[in-house]
């Protein structure tokens, strides 16, 4: 996730791109909906109310995969630039 989630170099036919377009939202479809179960599961375990825990179990399942959706729109950073840390030591 954030600047290292920039894929590979862009793929030139339109089908397998709009298949990695699929495929990676249909990752992140996943993991919100995981990340939505498992805090709706500890809610319950921690003996929150069922409103309170669906509720902040559906933020997670929307908020989880737009984030990700967020942080792949980052610049990836710049191999090689003069910002590296090696760089500021000297």
């Amino acid at each position: 996730m954030g600047r290292h989630a920039s894929g590979a170099e862009p793929v030139a036919d339109p089908r397998s791109r709009r298949r990695a377009q699929v495929v990676t939202w249909l990752e992140r479809a996943g993991l919100g909906v995981a990340a939505g179960a498992v805090t709706l599961l500890v809610l319950r375990w921690a003996d929150v109310g069922w409103s309170t825990a669906l509720l902040v179990g559906g933020a997670a399942l929307v908020a989880v995969p737009l984030f990700a959706w967020v942080a792949s729109t980052v610049p990836g950073h710049a191999h090689g630039s003069s910002d590296d840390a090696s760089d500021r030591h000297h």
